[in-house]
């Protein structure tokens, strides 16, 4: 099995890297766009060209990349014609891919993820195929099925082009990813199993459950299990019963469904960073690393654009000046541990 990776999600350009780099991190997990305005090998979009800088930026510091291939698209939590927040689809490939899930869209996602395993070659290590692709809110009107054909085309794409590249996928670990994990291993594309689950704030449960979930998937697909967003939000309260009475979500009430432990804190956050590692230890036979999500606190929610909205605000292992949280050195000592026990 190859070294275990240990990196973040989505860091900030300005990030302190020599931070990072005491963290133990050693890849960052960043997203690309479609790298071309109007077909494929036509002119490149201005877009793709300063993404392109930035990981060569990253690389210059000594820190390894995953990209992740353009998603079909995302759902926000929107004012509706009420007033109350709606998820409102917006899609990201552009209308010159054909309709999502037909032949044609397919067929170009796989010449755009070859061009880009050309392009980015020597440059981006590993890729992440989509996002969360087995959740609505990224999937939009894709179904499983479809789903799994947007992410064997990009695994076709990255592997014809360069068959060193490590790729893969990150289902939920809902109940829909079962049918990813049934599909999506069959062809011997993948090089990883992924996974985001985040036990005591989306989910139940808490980070020993981590073991069982490692330990099942490895399991089932015979494959090195990866873990491509893990955490615990260190900021929000608990739902109140009216709260879910309601229906409501953690952008509509500033709540969570879920906690664990001490709670929603920054002790809460460091003590739940811990317990994750005494797991990954325990199964580290079965992996290829994990990536935490996220390197920094966040200014505003990305999913309702609201300041106060714990929903994707609290993850960091840094503050929002730049400054390590108790997480930080919680994810630092896990670091060691485990790299010491992986050998």
């Amino acid at each position: 099995m190859a070294k275990m990776m240990m990196g973040t999600v989505a860091p900030e350009p300005n990030a302190d890297v020599a931070l990072m780099k005491e963290a133990g991190i050693e890849w960052v997990r960043l997203g690309c766009p479609v790298p071309f305005t109007d077909r494929i090998g036509g002119a490149v979009a201005e877009r793709y060209a300063r993404t392109r800088e930035g990981y060569e930026r990253w690389a210059a510091a000594g820190i390894k990349i995953m990209g992740a291939s353009p998603n079909p698209g995302v759902k926000r939590w929107e004012p509706g014609p009420t007033g109350e927040l709606e998820l409102t689809w917006h899609r990201h490939l552009p209308e010159w891919f054909g309709e999502l899930g037909s032949d044609r869209c397919l067929k170009t996602y796989e010449e755009m993820c070859a061009w880009l395993a050309d392009d980015l070659r020597g440059l981006v290590q590993a890729w992440q195929i989509g996002n969360e692709l087995d959740w609505h809110q990224f999937a939009g009107p894709l179904d499983p099925r479809q789903a799994c054909d947007y992410i064997l085309a990009g695994a076709r794409g990255l592997k014809a082009t360069d068959p060193s590249l490590i790729v893969g996928h990150n289902p939920t670990g809902g109940v829909k990813s079962y049918f990813f994990y049934g599909r999506l291993f069959v062809e011997g594309l993948l090089d990883y199993c992924g996974i985001d689950r985040y036990y005591g704030s989306w989910q139940g449960g808490g980070p020993e459950d981590w073991n069982g979930q490692i330990e099942e998937l490895w399991a089932l697909t015979r494959t090195p299990v990866f873990i491509n967003e893990w955490g615990f939000a260190s900021a929000g309260g608990v739902m109140t019963d009216e709260d879910r009475r309601a229906g409501a979500s953690t952008c509509g009430c500033h709540r969570w469904g879920n906690t664990w432990g001490p709670g929603h804190t920054p002790e809460g956050q460091a003590e739940f960073v811990r317990r994750a590692f005494d797991a990954f230890i325990a199964q580290k036979d079965k992996m290829l690393g994990q990536l935490y999500f996220r390197w920094a606190d966040q200014p505003t929610c990305w999913q309702c654009g609201k300041p106060d909205c714990p929903a994707e605000t609290a993850w960091g292992l840094v503050d929002l000046a730049g400054k390590p949280k108790p997480s930080y050195l919680a994810f630092k000592d896990g670091v060691e541990r485990l790299r010491a026990a992986a050998g």
